[in-house]
């Protein structure tokens, strides 16, 4: 039994139809690259943000003195960080897949697009 395969090129269709981001794959102007580089630092903010709030609630468990509501409290931050972490890891790996499927940049750690 012969099976036939059919590839599809759509970049190089899109090129040489000349439509708008047809470009070679890491060749990114203008808007594209503004906001690529905007979500990589914010990504980055968010990151340093999730930590220093679970920094922040380890100090106030260990200076909790054995008093049961700083300690609640102390244990809700670092859920909450832990959480946003999370997401946060989530967030990265739909950018990373939608990159991957569409050929697009959307993060760039260090240049990785």
């Amino acid at each position: 039994m012969n099976l036939l395969a059919t590839t599809i090129d759509f970049g190089r269709s899109a090129g040489s139809a000349d439509l708008p981001g047809a470009g070679a794959r890491n060749a990114q102007t203008g808007f594209g690259n503004f906001l690529s580089g905007l979500m990589s630092a914010v990504m980055v903010i968010a990151a340093l943000l999730a930590f220093l709030f679970l920094l922040w609630g380890a100090i106030e468990w260990i200076t909790s003195g054995g008093d049961k509501s700083k300690l609640e409290s102390a244990r809700n931050k670092i859920s909450q960080a832990l959480v946003g972490l999370i997401v946060l890891a989530a967030t990265t790996a739909l950018f990373m897949l939608i990159q991957q499927f569409l050929g697009i940049c959307v993060l760039s750690f260090s240049g990785s697009c």
